[in-house]
């Protein structure tokens, strides 16, 4: 049974906005810290070869491996003043599949932690260690050390940094706004109206993915991954195939009403973290202030050349062959993540 269920688990897709990552929990426990790090079966898989060439993971071949993982994880993640001790690994079903959760101990407790943090780093560029130290939740993104407060709480500003970070890598993201403001300086005489069109389009995608991060990451209404990364795919095909046969003028009510769709998709990135409670106010906050000044640094880098182009062949060019290609990208997209 256990053999069936790892199979499985490490078998689900991985989803577009589910980058790598791995969980460090640390809690003070009287003169010691204790807690787990959870990595992702698949990843582990992707470090050290533990499967045996036949595609599946097995609970056997994990406890053959066990020695390599124990010193994988002693190399690669440490305390300066405190060496940490591993128990007996255990495995965990997570949103997106099977982790290995490796016990943790100190004999000690400082009250700075100096963390060495270096897992998967060198197979993934674009993983995170998300580090829960108390009562705050700390972002890493590079092997860097980084020293931690076991008082503090939660920086907003990784949060708006994580924001940002995630509309720069969300491909789909910046092609769906791209394909909105592309025909905004369409046989436009000023700067200042096509601005004024940009400025309704991003306003009402940021209302619209705004309202449906919120009740998503607080729980009060979801929707199963595998279809809204289907359905962001699909508006992504709606917003090009609209540039190329207009069906819709308004491009705002396009921008609503997909945007809905693009909130479901941020907000798993806020209940991958798997904060508690009192830390997800200021983490929405923070993430949907990063998604703003994300795609507001998109705007303002493109609006300006596509206005000076406007008239060229050069934008006919993208305004149509770029939208139809963006058509053929998203399509393969949206088979991808409802059939594979």
């Amino acid at each position: 049974m256990k053999r069936a269920l790892l199979i499985l688990l490490v078998a689900a897709p991985a989803w577009a906005h589910k980058p790598s990552d791995a969980q460090l929990h640390l809690d003070t426990a009287g003169d010691h810290l204790t807690g787990r790090l959870d990595i992702a079966v698949r990843d582990l898989d992707a470090a050290l070869a533990i499967d045996d060439g036949d595609g599946e993971i097995t609970w056997g071949e994990l406890e053959a491996a066990a020695p390599r993982i124990a010193s994988y994880i002693d190399a690669r993640v440490s305390l300066a003043s405190c060496r940490l001790v591993q128990g007996t690994p255990a495995l965990v079903e997570l949103s997106d599949g099977a982790y290995l959760s490796t016990p943790l101990t100190t004999r000690c407790a400082p009250r700075t932690l100096d963390l060495t943090y270096a897992l998967l780093f060198d197979i993934d560029a674009q993983h995170r260690g998300l580090v829960h130290v108390g009562g705050q939740t700390v972002i890493v993104r590079d092997a860097s050390p980084v020293r931690i407060d076991v008082a503090s709480s939660t920086s907003l500003r990784s949060f708006v940094r994580e924001g940002i970070w995630h509309i720069w890598i969300g491909f789909d993201h910046i092609l769906f706004l791209l394909c909105l403001i592309l025909p905004a300086v369409w046989r436009r005489d000023s700067l200042r109206d096509s601005s004024v069109e940009v400025f309704e389009i991003v306003t009402a995608f940021t209302l619209a993915h705004s309202i449906t991060l919120v009740i998503s990451a607080v729980g009060l209404f979801t929707l199963p991954a595998r279809f809204v990364e289907t359905a962001i795919a699909l508006s992504v095909v709606a917003a090009a195939l609209n540039n190329i046969v207009r069906a819709i003028d308004a491009r705002w009510a396009v921008a609503f009403a997909l945007g809905l769709l693009h909130g479901f998709g941020f907000s798993s990135v806020l209940v991958d973290l798997g904060l508690p409670s009192h830390e997800l106010i200021g983490a929405l906050l923070g993430f949907n202030a990063g998604v703003e000044l994300g795609q507001a640094a998109i705007v303002l880098a493109v609006l300006p050349v596509l206005y000076v182009i406007r008239r060229t062949l050069a934008y006919r060019t993208l305004l149509f062959a770029g939208s139809g290609a963006v058509v053929v990208i998203a399509t393969i997209w949206t088979y991808q993540r409802c059939f594979i």
